[in-house]
Parts: C-alpha cells; structure tokens; sequence
C-alpha cells in the first residue's frame, strides 16, 4: 500500500501576523496601564493619608567624655567601639600631685584638730581661774568689810576718848590695805573673766578653722576622685582620642560614649506639610542600613523653628536680592517598637518617613 501524499503547510500571510502582533501588544499595554492605574491610584490615596521625606536621620544620646582636671593620662582602660555601663571607668589621670594635696589636706586639718584640742584645755583652765578668782573676791569682801566695820567703831571710840590716836590710825591703815587689795582682787577676777570668753573666742576660730581645713580636704579628696574619668551613660565608646601619657586639659572631649538606647527620628519636613502634621500621629519609616524593615513610631514634638533659623550665617532677606527657598522644619518621631538588638537604629542612619495624617 503506498504512503498517503504530503499534506500542504497552511502559509500565514504578512496581514494576519501584524493582527496578531497588535493583539499582543493591545493586550500588554491594557494590562500596563491597568497596573499602573491600580498602582497610582494606591500612590494617591497613600499620599494623600500621608506625608513623606527623604530627609531624616536617626538621633541618639552622645555624651562627651570629659576630664574635670588636667594632667597626664595613665591608662586608657576601654577600645573604640567597646560598650560600657555607666560608671565604668574609663581612663586614669597621674594622680601623683593630687595624692599629695590630700595628705597637705589632711596634715592641716589634723593640726587644726590640735589646735581646737589646745583652746578647749585652755577655756577649762580660765574658768579655774575664774572660779578661784570669784572666791578670792568673795573673801576679800568680807575682810574689806570687817576691816570698815573696825574703823567705824575705833572711830566712835576715838571721840569717846577710849582709844588713842594712834589705835585709829592703825585701824584706818588695816581698813585702807584691805580696801585695796579687795579691788586688785577684784581686777584680777575681771581679768580671768577675760581670759575665758577668750578662750570661747578661741575655741569657735578653732572650729572655724576645723571646718575650712576639712573643706579643704574633702575638696582634696575630690579632686582626687576625679584622676579617674567614669562613662556618662552606657552605651558604645565613639571617636577616641586619647593615649596614655597624652596630656589632658579639664574640659578637653576626650571620647564620645553613644547611647543605642531609645534612640529617635528628626525628619526635616517641608514647611508646606506641616498643616497635616499634629503631635501624636503614627509614622513609619525605613532605614538604608535595613532594606525591606519597616520601624514604627509617633510624632512626639515639632519644632520651633526652621533648619535654617539655627545655621552659622542664617539667611537674612533683607538684604540682596531675595529667592524664596521652601524652608524645612524638623519634627521628632519617637520610636514605638520595642527594641530589636538584629536591627539597631544608629544616630546619624538616614531615613525615609511617612506620617499618617489621616485614617
């Protein structure tokens, strides 16, 4: 039996492939377009519930590690980058000198002690004299006062004729010599009371002095406290730089310790978009660092002036010629997820935000 004959190819004409090329393409750009309408259309409505920039970065607590004396650094106790708790120390001053300002310190303060122990025992021993001084004018009184009363009585009997001249004479003399040395007694009783509230005046610039030189010390002693230099906060030890041996000047930034910890967002928005932003909207932003992690938080505050208002040379309007510039004004976002050790926000990250303006 002999084979069938070939069956002849059905030829497509130039016309039938340029409808089917334009099906395709008609179908390709209904589908472009109704993805583009359904992606626009996402983009205005999310536009318009919020509002948007590029231009934030994340901010954190950086305290400066400063000495508070100067003199030569010891040890470096801590490396870049390490993280410290607060109150770690972190470098030590020569304290040499100041070890012997507290000894100074503390020699003066012992001999103003001595000194207070001195005037005490002095007071004690001027209110003896004093005591003993009292008694004497207590017993040179009655002698001056028998020896007054003898001469009144001599005197009487004096002009009876009963005594002589002479017997009188003798009485006025006795009378005379315990009158005068009743008022030496007397001063000397003064004296010693003197001397005592001197000795009290004594003893209060003694406790004067006391409270000087312990001041002295305990300013000594914390001079000294501070040849070690102790972490602010806790967080990462930044731009170091310090060695041992460097000399140091009180105040000089030695290190910078940088808090990871509750760190926030400043988000310099448009001066034309803060009539739809209030404190306490939602906001959310992504950072460079963490492609495709989403960070939520809230606007906690706006601020109170624009960028430009705090720059070295802030514009001023009023002179040359003027170019309107759509100023920006920084508005703080706090974080309101908890912390995420795989993905820490660092100060300085950049940062797109989006605060919701409305539900």
């Amino acid at each position: 039996m002999s084979p069938p004959p070939d069956e002849p190819t059905p030829t497509i004409t130039a016309p039938a492939r340029r409808g089917a090329r334009n099906a395709v393409l008609y179908v390709a750009a209904a589908v472009a377009i109704a993805v583009g309408a359904y992606f626009g259309s996402r983009h205005l409505v999310y536009s318009l519930a919020h509002q948007e920039t590029d231009d934030a970065q994340v901010e954190g607590d950086i305290s400066p590690v400063l000495p508070r004396i100067s003199g030569y650094v010891g040890k470096v106790l801590v490396r870049d980058n390490a993280r410290v708790a607060a109150g770690d120390p972190l470098i030590e001053i020569d304290a040499k000198e100041l070890d012997l300002k507290c000894a100074e310190a503390g020699a003066a303060l012992g001999t103003a002690e001595a000194s207070w122990v001195t005037s005490k025992a002095a007071l004690a021993n001027a209110r003896a004299a004093e005591a003993v001084a009292a008694a004497n004018v207590a017993a040179a009184d009655v002698t001056r006062a028998k020896a007054a009363s003898d001469l009144a009585r001599d005197t009487s009997l004096f002009r009876a004729g009963a005594i002589t001249d002479s017997q009188l004479a003798d009485s006025r003399a006795v009378s005379d010599e315990a009158a005068a040395r009743y008022e030496a007694i007397r001063r000397q009783a003064d004296a010693a009371a003197t001397e005592s509230a001197a000795a009290k005046t004594r003893i209060s610039a003694a406790q004067a002095v006391i409270a000087q030189r312990q001041a002295d010390a305990d300013y000594a002693a914390l001079q000294r406290s501070y040849g070690t230099v102790s972490a602010p906060i806790a967080g990462l030890v930044s731009h170091k730089n310090v060695e041992p041996g460097q000399f140091v000047q009180a105040g000089q930034t030695l290190l910078s310790i940088a808090s990871d910890n509750n760190p926030w967002v400043v988000a310099n928005f448009k001066e034309t978009q803060l009539n739809r932003i209030q404190v306490g909207q939602p906001a959310e932003f992504t950072a460079d660092s963490y492609p495709g992690i989403t960070f939520h938080g809230r606007v906690d505050s706006i601020g109170g002036a624009t960028g430009a208002r705090f720059a070295l040379l802030p514009p001023d309007n009023a002179s040359g010629n003027y170019v309107k510039v759509t100023q920006r004004v920084p508005v703080k976002v706090v974080l309101t997820d908890a912390p995420d050790p795989a993905h820490i926000l660092r100060p300085g990250m950049s940062v797109d935000i989006a605060v919701r303006t409305k539900d």
